[in-house]
């Protein structure tokens, strides 16, 4: 048997910081020859980061990624390792994974298929491999296999895995019994449930070995990459790395036997076909990197990792807990919230304004967790030094049951908790906004609204200015879908953790979390409609409509791209207890709202995105500002069920 230990490393690197991020990368090759991995997979671009975007174009990237490489070669004695970077031939940048065997470098595997679509814009920056090899800074690079002590060996890079015309095809028809991808593949939920399948199905299909890496953290601000990893062979998935951990890096290994491809490949009379009639190779290079010594895995750790039971349809690696989506959701806001504290390095606490209502909460919640898991969770116990929280009121609307589940939930997490009026400042701006519209009475109901959050806005952000604060933003994706947000008030702050969840998905999280960690005081929070309580008795889903329906608006024209119309007739049979002439309303407020509040969308601060839906204009959602959508809202008034 040619018993091989694999290893996928998922690491949490930052854009442009090529001392840590290699630091970092030696830490888990270092951990990785200590448990005898032969072949070590690591993430897309981690010397460098991934979320470069034009940051490319300073020629100094490609030459500090390859000084970081060569120097990140010495700490490769007896194991390979391929480590993502950018890399650049003539006016071309080239995404690559290079491989080091026994501290060489011995040549570059380029990205082919480059994503520009939904958040991704890699066309923009980067120069697709066609075909072939070239060298690149003295090694070969393009479509190489390498001939290793044990076996044959090859790779590609994230998107490559997606595309329906992957070049692992060619690769492996060229021999490579083991493909490694290095991935930079952001989270949303459940994405990992397809990644699984996609390697179990490269590895079936391909009849190899697939070892799959994954990006972990945030290494710039919107992305939040959910590490994990997989190794697969033809029949069973074999290892899978730990998914949203707060360490900086992860490592999971497992053993494959690759006599056991050459059967898979002996048995199969179609493998056989396509070997002979020579189809599909590309113009693949074997490279031979095969001198140095090769141990075979230990026999025992090997049997060890067998399933329990050979005809059990559940023998793979399991521990699926409960309620998976949402654990997912909140562990990606955790982790984004953290690591962007964090690797921005210039603030001291998080800093919050309770409301007393679900988003505030749900920031809070986030801010905890994250807060104690500064530093890997080393200073876990001193958590509340690094939060600030505070219930701005106004006497006219502010209600005693806000306050009160404000502060419950800020004394039962353990956090400070202030209450600072804004009725002066309110009589102060009221008058301002009287003068200047040339009376009271020519001050209408909107602005009166608005000035309040406009109030309590400037107030949060001075006091992040004293006390080097990261004002969270409490919006919420249902809000910025409608504009239902005041411009100047509580749309301003330092990083917005929840604009990409909508306001059901709030609520079902909330509940879960209540659940799931005893949260008492979440019952009130829970217990009170929303309300931003800027007029008398005034209700978010009165001065919009119910949430689950404009939620369901809000996927079903953005994300489905359906018509108004159609997004109607779907509501009538979703909603069939609700009047069809009401919901016809409904689609026609949210069609105006969408449609005209995209300069609000464009204005909006930093985000993670975690959703599939994403309406950030800067990574997701290029809408036009200025547009019209008449002949659609006269489509709606003429439709019929």
């Amino acid at each position: 048997m040619r018993l091989v230990r694999i290893g996928v490393g998922s690491v949490s690197v930052k854009v442009g910081d090529f001392t840590e991020n290699g630091w970092r990368l030696a830490g888990l090759i270092a951990e990785a020859r200590k448990r005898g991995v032969h072949l070590l997979a690591t993430p897309e671009l981690a010397i460098s980061g991934y979320s470069l975007e034009d940051r490319i174009w300073w020629p100094d990237i490609a030459r500090r990624s390859w000084d970081a490489l060569v120097a990140l070669a010495e700490e490769c004695v007896d194991i390979g390792v391929f480590v993502g970077l950018p890399v650049r031939k003539d006016a071309m940048m080239y995404n690559a994974m290079a491989l080091i065997h026994n501290c060489r470098i011995r040549g570059l595997i380029l990205k082919k298929f480059l994503p520009t679509y939904s958040i991704f814009y890699e066309g923009r920056n980067w120069t697709p491999w066609m075909e072939g090899v070239t060298e690149i800074n003295g090694v070969p690079a393009g479509d190489l296999v390498f001939k290793m002590p044990y076996g044959m060996v090859s790779g590609e890079i994230c998107e490559d895995l997606w595309s329906a015309n992957s070049p692992a095809h060619a690769r492996a028809m060229a021999g490579a019994e083991i493909i490694c991808n290095g991935s930079a593949s952001p989270f949303t939920p459940r994405k990992n449930e397809q990644r699984r399948r996609l390697v179990r199905n490269a590895a079936e299909n391909l009849a190899c070995v697939y070892a799959y890496a994954n990006l972990l953290g945030c290494d710039n601000s919107r992305l939040v990459f959910d590490g994990g990893g997989f190794v697969a062979t033809p029949d069973r998935l074999v290892v899978e790395g730990p998914a949203l951990s707060k360490a900086s890096w992860t490592l999971a290994d497992g053993i494959v036997d690759l006599d056991g491809v050459d059967r898979v490949r002996a048995e199969n009379s179609t493998w056989r076909q396509g070997v002979v009639l020579g189809k599909g190779t590309n113009a693949t290079v074997v490279v031979d990197a095969s001198e140095g010594p090769y141990t075979p895995a230990p026999l025992g750790d090997y049997v060890r990792q067998m399933p329990g039971s050979f005809f059990d349809a559940d023998s793979e690696p399991s521990g699926v807990p409960s309620e998976r989506y949402l654990d997912e959701l909140f562990d990606a806001l955790v982790l984004g919230l953290r690591d962007y504290f964090e690797k921005v390095g210039v603030f001291e606490r998080f800093l919050i304004a309770l409301s007393g209502g679900r988003d505030s909460a749900l920031c809070l919640l986030m801010a905890v967790h994250a807060a104690k898991a500064l530093d890997e969770g080393r200073e876990a116990g001193r958590f509340a030094e690094r939060i600030g929280t505070v219930y701005l009121p106004n006497k006219m609307y502010s209600s005693s049951a806000t306050e009160h589940a404000a502060r419950a939930l800020a004394e039962e997490l353990g956090v400070p908790f202030q209450v600072v009026s804004i009725d002066d400042e309110v009589a102060v701006a009221m008058a301002k906004a009287a003068e200047l519209a040339g009376g009271a009475d020519k001050v209408t109901a909107l602005a009166k609204q608005n000035l309040q959050a406009r109030v309590r806005g400037n107030m949060m952000l001075n006091w992040a200015n004293s006390v080097g604060g990261l004002l969270l933003v409490t919006s919420n994706l249902s809000e910025a879908a409608v504009g239902y947000t005041t411009t100047g008030g509580d749309n301003q702050g330092g990083y917005s953790p929840i604009a990409n969840v909508p306001k059901t998905v709030i609520g079902r999280l909330l509940e879960y979390l209540a659940r799931r960690d005893g949260i008492h005081s979440l019952e009130y929070v829970l217990d009170i409609p929303p309300s931003a309580e800027l007029a008398p008795d005034q209700r978010d889903e009165d001065d919009l409509m119910p949430y689950v329906v404009l939620d369901d608006l809000m996927y079903l024209f953005a994300k489905r791209r359906m018509t108004l119309d159609d997004c109607w007739r779907v509501l009538c049979h979703r909603y069939a207890g609700h009047d069809a002439e009401q919901l016809r309303a409904w689609t026609m407020d949210f069609g105006k709202r969408f449609v005209y509040n995209q300069w609000k969308r464009d204005q909006h601060p930093v985000t993670m995105k975690v959703m599939d839906l994403d309406l950030d204009p800067k990574t997701g959602f290029r809408f036009p500002v200025t547009q019209s959508i008449q002949q659609e809202l006269d489509d709606l008034a003429r439709a019929s069920l």
